[in-house]
Order: C-alpha cells, then structure tokens, then sequence
C-alpha cells in the first residue's frame, strides 16, 4: 500500500512529461483498498475489544494516512487529466483550423498524421485507406521516417493489407468505431505488422466515414514515451477522425466542383466559337449541282453532296478530324476538353448529317470530300 502514492506520483509525472493521461485503473486500485479499510475498521455499534490495543489503533491511522495522500495524489491526476483533455481539446480545434486551409484533398492527407500528433501528445500517427476488403496504409515519402521505410520495404512502395474478418480494423469497419490495443504483442487481433514492423506496444486507432460508410483509418500510439495509450487517447483520435472526414469530403466536393466549372466554361467557350462561325459565315446563291456536273456516277450515293460539309458545325469538323485520325470518344472527349455524352452527341449528329451509317463509312466520305 505504501507504494501506491509513489507509483501515482511516478506515472502523474511521466504522463505530463508526454501529454498523456494517467490510467483510470489506479482509481480502482485506490477503491479496493478504500472497500478493504471500511471492512477491517470496527462497525460503530460494535462493542470495543477488552483491554488496550495501542498498536492496532497506531496501525488504523498509519492506514488513514496513506489513504488520505494516495486521495490528494489521485485528486491530483484527475485535476491533471481535465487540464490534458482541454489542453488536447484545444490543440485539435487549432489543426483543424490549419487543416481546412489546405489547397486540395492530397495535401489534406499527406498532414493529417503530423497535425494529429502535434495535437493529441502521440509519437506517431498513420492514416490509411480503405477499398472493399483492402486496407492501403498511405506513406510518407521515402526517408522522411525509418519506420514507414521499414513498412515499404516489407509491403512495397504500395502497401495493401486484406481486412481479414478477425482483424481490429475489420472491426471498425463492421462496427465504426474506433479501437485501444492495450498489448498488441498478444492480441491476436493485431496485424502483425504492427507488432513486428511498426514495433507497436499499444495503439488506438478510429474510423473514417463522412458519410456513414468507413473510407479510411487514423492509427496513433505513443512509442518511446515510456507511456501507454489511453481511453482519453482513443476520445480525442476518434473526435479528430470525425472532423477530418467532414474536411475531406469537402475538399473532395470542392474540387468536383471546380472540374465541372471547367469544362462547363469550356463547353460556353466553344459554344461561342460556333455561334461566331455562324454569324460571320458568308452567304452564297449556290444552284445545286447537276448531273453533268459530276462525272463519278457511281458514287453518287455513297458520297455526301459538297453540300454537305456546311452543315458540320465548327466543333462537329473538329470531332470528325479526329475520327478519321482514328480517336475514340474518350480520346477525342480529352482532346477537346469535353464530355464523353456530349462527343456521343455531335458524333451523332455527324453522321446524320454526312447520311454515314458508321464512324468508319464518315471518315471515307469526309476523306472523299476533301479531295474534292
């Protein structure tokens, strides 16, 4: 019992030394020694034993007083802990504040790990992604950390580790929510990457699901700190993966957004290019061509009128120039900076137009036509 004080005092010292917490378990510690007193102590209706009995008393108080100082120690780690969680509180608030500032979801994940670490206390923090049944660790560049170079030179520069059904993180996914590994050595349930690789002695780890469905993980714990991870640890990662997954779907959605503004402005530019060609066109009196005037009779059907070729708009020609030069729609829809429907569209109407049944039958037409 006399070592129960120091053991507090010790473990308050190393955890404020870290930013971390001290282990709810010596408030349980403290309870079964408290109940064990009370128990020992004489009831007060109890009749006193006959005869003096100094040294008993002598060792009630003795037991009072370590009692009283282990309760000023333990008052003192609770006073401690509030004092980290809002200190951590307020760390998270100010790398979210830094993360929202980033310019595109990349640069969002390559700083999750260090904000998340600068924020909670943590030696080390990982995020990962998740696809189906694969887990993709996301790494930093090569020589920046001797333990993901490890990892890459275990798994490869893209490092994918299956969710198999007892596995922790398989878990979170069925679960959502998020994990404390207090011994990962000898928890079956630990990838043995963590134990074997990383070198993890105990973790915590949580979720990312914006939307309710999990796309990815946080994994933290505090290697070297000469400190375990604990139930406020696993509070504050789970409360920093609930705000990351939010900024990250917004900077998803904000760069979505900036693609479709794009192309829609590309679509008005060449809308414009078209409505310039056709009001600066040159208007012509044209009689229609005779039959004298076209000695390949042959032809006659599987040629378009020359006429023809002034129905293609501006954008229709560049569509069928790149057909003939043997595009597809996927091809010819990033040349011109389009949709696919939408070269699906004027494909179309090229055909119509030129009266071809096929892309190829167009490209030999508007081949012929231009030799004229």
């Amino acid at each position: 019992m006399d070592e129960l004080p120091q053991r507090i005092r010790s473990q308050r010292a190393r955890a404020r030394a870290v930013r971390g917490y001290v282990e709810k378990q010596l408030w349980t510690e403290l309870d079964q020694r408290i109940a064990a007193v009370r128990a020992q102590a004489p009831s007060a209706g109890s009749a006193a034993p006959a005869g003096p009995a100094p040294s008993a008393g002598s060792a009630g108080l003795e037991e009072l007083e370590i009692l009283v100082r282990t309760a000023d120690e333990l008052r003192a780690c609770e006073e401690q802990n509030l004092w980290m969680g809002d200190r951590a509180r307020v760390g998270i608030h100010r790398a979210l504040g830094r993360l929202r500032r980033c310019a595109s979801s990349a640069e969002l994940l390559e700083r999750v790990p260090p904000e998340l670490a600068r924020a909670c206390g943590f030696a080390r923090a990982m995020i990962s992604r998740v696809h189906h049944s694969e887990w993709i660790p996301i790494l930093p560049p090569p020589g920046v950390d001797p333990d993901t170079d490890a990892f890459r030179r275990a798994f490869g520069d893209k490092p994918t580790l299956s969710l198999r059904h007892m596995l922790l993180e398989a878990e979170m996914v069925r679960r959502r929510i998020g994990i404390l590994v207090a011994d990962a050595a000898s928890d079956p349930r630990c990838h043995e990457a963590f134990v074997t690789i990383a070198g993890a002695h105990s973790y915590v780890g949580a979720p990312l699901m914006p939307s309710g469905r999990v796309i990815g993980f946080l994994h933290a714990d505090r290697r070297g700190q000469d400190h375990p991870v604990t139930q406020d640890d696993l509070d504050n990662i789970v409360l920093f993966a609930e705000h990351v997954g939010l900024l990250y779907e917004r900077a998803v959605f904000a760069e979505e957004l900036q693609h479709r503004r794009a192309r829609v402005q590309a679509a008005q530019l060449a809308l414009a290019r078209d409505l310039d060609a056709v009001s600066n066109a040159e208007l012509r009196l044209q009689l229609p061509p005779t039959p004298e005037d076209d000695p390949e009779d042959d032809h006659r059907d599987s040629t378009p009128p020359p006429g023809r070729i002034a129905l293609l708009s501006t954008r229709e020609r560049e569509v069928l120039d790149l057909i003939v030069a043997g595009e597809t729609n996927s091809g010819i829809a990033r040349e011109l900076v389009l949709g696919e429907q939408t070269v699906k569209t004027h494909v179309a109407h090229v055909l119509r137009k030129l009266g071809a049944t096929s892309r190829a039958e167009a490209a030999a037409r508007y081949l012929r036509m231009r030799g004229r």
